[in-house]
């Protein structure tokens, strides 16, 4: 299985402290190294940009040791394609978040299922495990 991992599950799924906030099922999936798991460049976008504003703190750490961080998961980056570009743009503008636009564009083009608690993913199209 393909799994994109939502930007707030990569956090806590880096974070050993809040690796207890993971579904079972999220869990598992993650460290099930049969699966194919991908961290999105939107997301170190959004967790740069949400630590250089103050909004989250913890955010140094994993722009800091950003590699090792994709390493411990058994991650790899995935980069932003211009065809993730058109689908995330082209979504209807009732949700306005461009991560989350993007991140859901990723999943569906790459056939992943969004690790995510976020309700609105499922909405866009996307497969959404949690």
């Amino acid at each position: 299985m393909r799994l994109l991992l939502d930007t707030h599950v990569f956090v806590w799924a880096a974070d050993s402290i809040d690796h207890v906030r993971l579904s079972d099922s999220a869990r598992a999936a993650i460290e099930d190294r049969r699966n194919d798991t991908f961290v999105s460049a939107a997301s170190a976008w959004e967790i740069a940009t949400k630590y250089r504003l103050g909004r989250l703190p913890s955010g140094g750490r994993i722009v800091d040791e950003w590699t090792a961080a994709l390493a411990g998961l058994g991650a790899a980056d995935l980069t932003v394609t211009s065809q993730h570009g058109l689908m995330a743009g082209g979504f209807p503008a009732s949700h306005g978040d461009p991560f989350d636009r993007m991140l859901a564009a990723q999943a569906i083009v790459e056939d992943a299922r969004l690790v995510t608690t976020d309700p609105v993913m499922a909405a866009f199209g996307a497969q959404v495990l949690w």
